[in-house]
């Protein structure tokens, strides 16, 4: 178990704001709020509930948030970016891994099959996808949830393994997770990538159905982290290590099934998920759906890699996104030795490298600690690429 926190005075009419978009990997948020860590922390969190990533990110840049449950891409492309005025963001920990999955219509999914595409091969399933844009004439319309994603960028990445003209067959349009079934319900598009709850919501309602997880083009990806505005991050070094550790607290928590059904119940409230969790009522899988292989702690699910950082960076260059990262960049932006602060205080062990060769791994493994050796998951990536941190 994370050790329980050092009481810390707390200073009257100083409050966190942290934003959150209602999606299954908010969790970690609001379960710390709803069991009382930030409490018992010190801490004063104000949880704000945000419709899109776009509102998210311009709150943040604002400074209306101090920070906020971030794609794991974000917090890079509002550091670097060279389409907008630059926002500097620190990361010192991921929220969880994995949870998106590719789901195409009800009516595009036997088309595919036909075609050729298998479950368990992504590339097969990419190609059968050119092939039947290729045969009716027309562009095949899919959805990320934003361009600056993890969807976005493993959905491009899908496609692209098809081969180099895959991409003229295949438009991929910005829809907000809370309107992707509505998307689905009007014909606008055909498929999509986006996170839990959405996915098992489209199975449940014979909207779509799951063709690939995440997990199957980045393995064990960061998919969420906490992202703090650089500047708040500097000003309140000990706050930030407190907020870690009420997270680690939370994500622990959250891996535990004993407490899923207490999950469902809170997720379930308006000012949360709301009837997104309560549509799925009676689905098998409930909360998790085992074919995307969602999880909050465990294998050193929270450690910020810095190679896993640079690989973003790398599919973000590669869609024009972001100019290329030097490994310099990356390391003014994510701070695993923020985290290893606070883990340590938490009793947990963390690597002792920031960095390790990304794509080498097919399970998972274990690497030396701080203390003792310590597991950290299989991190494969679509058509068996290696990625070596440069720095």
């Amino acid at each position: 178990m994370v050790a329980d926190p050092i009481p810390l005075h707390r200073r009257k009419g100083f409050k966190l704001r942290l934003g959150f978009v209602p999606l299954l990997d908010s969790a970690p948020l609001i379960i710390a709020h709803e069991l009382g860590l930030f409490f018992r922390e010190g801490l004063d969190v104000e949880l704000v509930r945000e419709g899109s990533w776009a509102s998210l990110r311009d709150k943040v840049s604002f400074g209306l948030l101090d920070g906020a449950h971030m794609l794991a891409p974000m917090p890079l492309a509002m550091s670097l970016a060279t389409d907008r005025p630059r926002v500097p963001i620190t990361t010192a920990m991921v929220l969880s891994r994995n949870g998106n999955g590719i789901t195409v219509s009800t009516s595009l999914y036997p088309k595919l099959v036909s075609a050729g595409a298998d479950r368990n091969d992504p590339l097969a399933s990419a190609r059968a996808l050119v092939d039947v844009a290729q045969r009716r004439g027309s562009p095949i319309q899919l959805a990320s949830v934003a361009p600056w994603s993890s969807h976005d960028l493993q959905l491009r990445d899908w496609v692209a393994s098809a081969g180099p003209d895959a991409r003229q067959h295949i438009q991929i349009v910005p829809v907000s997770p809370i309107q992707m079934m509505d998307a689905f319900r009007a014909g606008a598009i055909e498929g999509c990538c986006v996170g839990e709850p959405w996915n098992s919501l489209l199975e449940w309602q014979d909207l779509g159905v799951i063709l690939h997880a995440g997990h199957q083009i980045w393995q064990n990806s960061p998919e969420k982290v906490l992202g703090m505005r650089q500047d708040w991050a500097e000003q309140h070094p000990e706050i930030h290590r407190r907020l870690i550790r009420v997270l680690l607290r939370a994500c622990q928590w959250l891996d535990d099934p004993d407490h899923h059904p207490a999950l469902r119940d809170i997720l379930s409230d308006e000012r949360y998920l709301g009837n997104q969790v309560q549509a799925l009522d009676g689905h098998p899988f409930s909360l998790f759906h085992p074919r995307l292989h969602q999880h909050f702690f465990r294998d050193s699910a929270n450690f910020p890699w810095l190679s896993q950082a640079h690989w973003l960076t790398t599919r973000l260059a590669r869609w024009g996104q972001l100019d290329d990262a030097s490994a310099e960049d990356i390391r003014t932006i994510v701070k695993p030795a923020i985290f290893r602060e606070a883990a340590r205080d938490a009793g947990i062990d963390t690597p002792k490298v920031d960095a390790k060769t990304e794509g080498n791994h097919y399970l998972s493994h274990v690497i030396e600690g701080r203390e003792g050796p310590v597991n950290v998951a299989g991190d494969t990536l679509i058509g068996e690429q290696i990625h070596r941190w440069p720095g």
